[in-house]
């Protein structure tokens, strides 16, 4: 199996660089790289051909990816005549031929029982860095031609690139052992190409751009082109590492790059028990059991996916996940709060759901493997549950019990968000507000007086669907009802100051429903 990794990761390196040549090309209109462009296509159609002699039962996105590839042939002549725009074939490589193929990797280096769950996971995510990477190699060649100046959006494009590259880079590092993190932060600092690229990054932030815009398109390209090949020797080498347990420390071959050479050990999150599960994932076995995901789930199948599973931590601000991103990991809640959100070039978000402890993050996804149609950002420092997607959708096939316990998670999702729906058209700023209240009272063990909100003031009120000045403004016409707000503490008068805004949703979670201790029975209608 670890030749079948090396191929497919041959080939997507080799795709990446001719997705970025390929936009080189059609950013010169046809007049320069024409031949180092049919040279890259020779170079993947080489890199092809191991993957065409596969057994197509291997995988079962294997054949729908040949087919896909195949087309390349049609795709390059339309290139070569320049009768596609770069962005097109851009998305064409990037959706069709790179994501299917990493995607492919992911799921035969998960489902084979010889490689290490930590590994792989740390592959995973290295993988999809690389690809943000090969990403910005290919829209820099085309962001070049623009006027710095006269392109607001050029660096907030560039920037969005830029924070997936991140959120990918962090997850790598969180799951590899304290070498391998050193070997990166080695390469960070010491290879020309790393630092050049960071520098660049760092303008972008700070707004300035003489760096870049004495950057031509090629020098452009071959500096990405540089990082490219380290990472994918770095790649090439945690191949190697997926079922050894105790690999002695690599040394990277020499590349065109001219990287100094730098170890990569073995990667790891933590110490696995004799049931496989990992350390960090076992602290939290009484929470994990609890999560109606795994409800009724005997012993042995809980174990065969949790040893898959890893304990993933954002801080504060942090993007989980972005629109766009194939669902490659399935996520769920253990600590803190998560803000599923859309947003636009100019800033603004529209905040969808805000999710807590015991909650999954777009489940609905994994199903049918489609791109993720919103963000995910952490509101707080967060831990979640972290399994490979294809692993969750291999045992929804085959475990009754689970199959049924996300349907019923599905269905809960659903009724939450008509509820909020139906908070958003139908009732007043004021009910919204206090309807808020009464559900984080009734999640507070609906016996205190004495409440504080969870997060920002500005983020509930986007969830609420109203401006934070009026959110801020109905709280104060509140404290006419004897509801006291001192900044995120609120003090109730008495446990039934909220009933006014109980509906039929939140009438089911109150203990006093259906009791004569109900100021309010008629909130079911």
């Amino acid at each position: 199996m670890t030749s079948v990794l090396y191929d497919f990761c041959d080939f997507i390196h080799e795709a990446q660089k001719e997705r970025g040549s390929v936009s080189l090309y059609l950013r010169s209109h046809g007049q320069q790289f024409s031949e180092e462009l049919e040279s890259q296509f020779a170079v993947v159609d080489t890199r092809l051909k191991p993957l065409n002699t596969l057994p197509k039962q291997q995988n079962a996105k294997l054949e729908p990816f040949l087919h896909a590839a195949h087309y390349l042939a049609a795709k390059r002549k339309y290139i070569i005549a320049r009768m596609i725009e770069a962005p097109e074939a851009i998305s064409f490589y990037s959706r069709e031929i790179i994501a299917p193929a990493i995607d492919i990797t992911q799921e035969l280096a998960v489902f084979d029982a010889d490689n290490q769950p930590a590994k792989v996971a740390a592959l995973m995510h290295f993988l999809q860095w690389k690809e943000r990477v090969g990403l910005e190699r290919a829209l820099g060649t085309q962001l070049l031609t623009m006027d710095w100046k006269e392109s607001p959006n050029l660096r907030e494009r560039l920037q969005y690139i830029i924070s997936e590259q991140q959120a990918y880079e962090r997850m790598f590092m969180m799951l590899a052992d304290s070498k391998g993190r050193e070997a990166i932060e080695k390469l960070k600092k010491e290879n020309d190409s790393f630092k050049r690229v960071e520098e660049i990054h760092s303008a972008l932030k700070n707004g300035t751009s003489p760096q870049l815009e004495a950057l031509n398109a090629t020098e452009w390209f071959n500096l990405f082109t540089a990082k490219m090949d380290v990472l994918h020797e770095v790649s090439r080498m945690m191949i190697k590492q997926l079922s050894k347990a105790d690999e002695p420390t690599q040394k990277l071959t020499k590349t065109n790059s001219k990287a100094p050479e730098t170890s990569v050990p073995a990667l790891s999150q933590g110490v696995a028990d004799a049931s496989g599960i990992e350390s960090g994932v076992r602290a939290y076995m009484d929470t994990i059991k609890a999560l109606p995901l795994f409800a009724g789930l005997d012993p042995a199948s809980l174990n065969d996916i949790l040893k898959y599973a890893r304990i993933a931590n954002h801080n504060k601000g942090a993007l989980i996940f972005m629109q766009g991103e194939q669902a490659s990991r399935f996520y769920i809640i253990l600590e803190g709060w998560v803000k599923l959100f859309k947003g636009n070039v100019d800033g603004q978000e529209s905040i969808l759901q805000v999710l807590s402890t015991g909650d999954n993050l777009l489940e609905t996804v994994i199903f049918n493997d489609t791109p993720l149609p919103v963000n995910a950002q952490a509101v707080d420092n967060v831990k979640l549950l972290s399994i490979p997607a294809s692993m969750i959708r291999e045992k929804l096939k085959n475990n009754h019990a689970l199959a049924v316990n996300m349907l019923s998670t599905v269905s809960g999702r659903s009724q939450a968000l008509i509820s909020q729906f139906e908070q958003l058209t139908l009732k007043t700023v004021t009910q919204r507000v206090g309807w808020f209240l009464l559900k984080l009272f009734l999640e507070s063990g609906d016996r205190t007086k004495n409440l504080k909100l969870p997060y920002d003031k500005s983020l509930i009120a986007g969830y609420l669907g109203m401006k934070p000045e009026t959110f801020s403004r109905t709280l104060q016409t509140l404290k006419e009802q004897g509801i006291d707000v001192e900044r995120s503490a609120i003090s109730l008068p008495d446990v039934f100051a909220l009933c006014d805004f109980c509906d039929s949703d939140l009438a089911v979670q109150c203990s006093r429903h259906n009791t004569p201790e109900c100021p309010n029975p008629v909130c079911m209608n």
